[in-house]
């Protein structure tokens, strides 16, 4: 097998720079685009973690008039049995709307994410 085509000569300082450099310029170029990447996606998921923050400053604020319309309730009209089955229904309410909400960040996120790769 022929490999005269190899043997080009020895390797210049300036050839070894040369190539320093071009290495150091594709990581670089390599960089810029991860962290444009990076900053589309964050800038994406922005707007979703403000309002998540909302809906769950909304649901706490929501969990407490709860709580003081139980007690509200309790101190009126009603017995043990019949708190302890309202609590149990509310509680399954407040679960099943967290769940939804849940759910709906979750669809949002991969709509968003997955839209932003393609």
């Amino acid at each position: 097998m022929d490999t005269s085509f190899l043997a080009g000569g020895p390797i210049t300082w300036a050839a070894l720079i040369a190539f320093a450099l071009f290495l150091v310029a594709v990581l670089k170029v390599v960089d810029w685009i991860a962290s444009k990447l990076k900053t589309r996606e964050k800038e994406a998921v922005s707007p979703l973690v403000l309002d998540l923050a909302s809906v769950k400053l909304n649901v706490e604020r929501q969990g407490d008039a709860l709580n003081a319309f139980k007690v509200e309730v309790a101190q009126k009209y009603v017995t043990g049995d019949v708190i302890t089955r309202l609590e149990g229904r509310i509680d399954g309410m407040v679960s099943s709307v967290r769940d939804e909400m849940r759910a709906t960040r979750t669809e949002l996120l991969d709509a968003v994410l997955n839209g932003r790769s393609k």
